[in-house]
Protein backbone atom coordinates (compact mmCIF):
# COMPACT_ATOMS: atom_id res chain seq x y z
CA UNK A 1 0.00 0.00 0.00
CA UNK A 2 1.25 3.87 -0.69
CA UNK A 3 0.98 6.65 1.16
CA UNK A 4 -0.53 9.86 -0.03
CA UNK A 5 -0.28 13.11 2.20
CA UNK A 6 -3.30 15.24 1.91
CA UNK A 7 -3.71 18.85 3.09
CA UNK A 8 -7.37 20.66 3.11
CA UNK A 9 -8.30 24.10 4.70
CA UNK A 10 -10.23 24.40 7.66
CA UNK A 11 -13.83 24.04 5.20
CA UNK A 12 -12.71 20.93 3.58
CA UNK A 13 -11.48 19.27 6.76
CA UNK A 14 -14.56 19.68 8.38
CA UNK A 15 -16.83 18.18 5.54
CA UNK A 16 -14.38 15.54 5.41
CA UNK A 17 -14.96 14.52 8.88
CA UNK A 18 -18.71 14.81 8.74
CA UNK A 19 -19.15 13.05 5.75
CA UNK A 20 -16.81 10.24 6.76
CA UNK A 21 -18.60 10.07 10.08
CA UNK A 22 -22.29 10.31 8.32
CA UNK A 23 -20.88 7.08 6.18
CA UNK A 24 -19.24 5.27 9.38
CA UNK A 25 -16.22 5.08 8.15
CA UNK A 26 -12.61 6.30 8.50
CA UNK A 27 -11.26 9.94 6.45
CA UNK A 28 -8.91 7.18 4.65
CA UNK A 29 -11.53 4.85 3.67
CA UNK A 30 -13.94 7.83 2.49
CA UNK A 31 -11.36 8.96 0.52
CA UNK A 32 -10.75 5.60 -0.99
CA UNK A 33 -14.20 5.73 -1.79
CA UNK A 34 -14.24 8.92 -3.66
CA UNK A 35 -11.48 7.77 -6.11
CA UNK A 36 -13.58 4.56 -6.64
CA UNK A 37 -16.22 6.31 -7.93
CA UNK A 38 -14.63 9.04 -9.54
CA UNK A 39 -13.38 6.48 -12.64
CA UNK A 40 -13.85 8.09 -15.85
CA UNK A 41 -16.94 5.45 -16.71
CA UNK A 42 -18.60 6.61 -13.45
CA UNK A 43 -18.09 10.72 -14.81
CA UNK A 44 -18.80 10.02 -18.81
CA UNK A 45 -22.20 7.85 -17.58
CA UNK A 46 -23.04 11.03 -14.98
CA UNK A 47 -22.31 13.83 -18.12
CA UNK A 48 -25.00 11.79 -20.23
CA UNK A 49 -27.30 11.28 -17.46
CA UNK A 50 -26.82 15.34 -16.70
CA UNK A 51 -27.67 16.34 -20.24
CA UNK A 52 -30.44 14.27 -20.88
CA UNK A 53 -31.92 15.82 -17.71
CA UNK A 54 -31.42 19.11 -19.18
CA UNK A 55 -33.07 18.45 -22.29
CA UNK A 56 -35.80 17.31 -20.43
CA UNK A 57 -35.97 20.59 -18.19
CA UNK A 58 -35.97 22.79 -21.27
CA UNK A 59 -38.76 20.76 -22.76
CA UNK A 60 -40.59 20.90 -19.29
CA UNK A 61 -40.00 24.78 -18.87
CA UNK A 62 -41.30 24.86 -22.28
CA UNK A 63 -44.71 23.11 -21.94
CA UNK A 64 -44.99 25.32 -18.22
CA UNK A 65 -43.96 28.87 -20.06
CA UNK A 66 -46.97 27.64 -23.34
CA UNK A 67 -49.46 26.65 -20.14
CA UNK A 68 -48.69 29.91 -18.49
CA UNK A 69 -49.66 31.62 -21.78
CA UNK A 70 -52.62 30.21 -21.90
CA UNK A 71 -53.39 30.70 -18.56
CA UNK A 72 -53.92 34.83 -18.83
CA UNK A 73 -56.83 33.89 -20.97
CA UNK A 74 -59.28 32.86 -18.43
CA UNK A 75 -61.73 31.64 -21.15
CA UNK A 76 -59.48 28.29 -21.36
CA UNK A 77 -59.13 27.52 -17.45
CA UNK A 78 -60.36 24.54 -17.65
CA UNK A 79 -58.07 23.40 -20.52
CA UNK A 80 -55.32 24.54 -18.77
CA UNK A 81 -55.90 23.21 -15.73
CA UNK A 82 -56.17 20.11 -17.45
CA UNK A 83 -52.61 20.16 -19.15
CA UNK A 84 -51.24 20.83 -16.14
CA UNK A 85 -52.86 17.92 -14.12
CA UNK A 86 -51.15 15.47 -17.13
CA UNK A 87 -48.35 17.70 -17.11
CA UNK A 88 -47.94 16.76 -13.25
CA UNK A 89 -48.60 12.99 -14.02
CA UNK A 90 -46.26 12.58 -16.34
CA UNK A 91 -43.44 13.71 -13.79
CA UNK A 92 -44.53 11.59 -11.15
CA UNK A 93 -44.49 8.55 -13.23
Amino acid sequence: MKNVSLRLDEKDYKTLDINSKALGVTKNEFVRKLIRLSTIENIEEFNANLKELLILKRALSNNINQLAKRGHNMANFEEVKKELDELWQSLNR
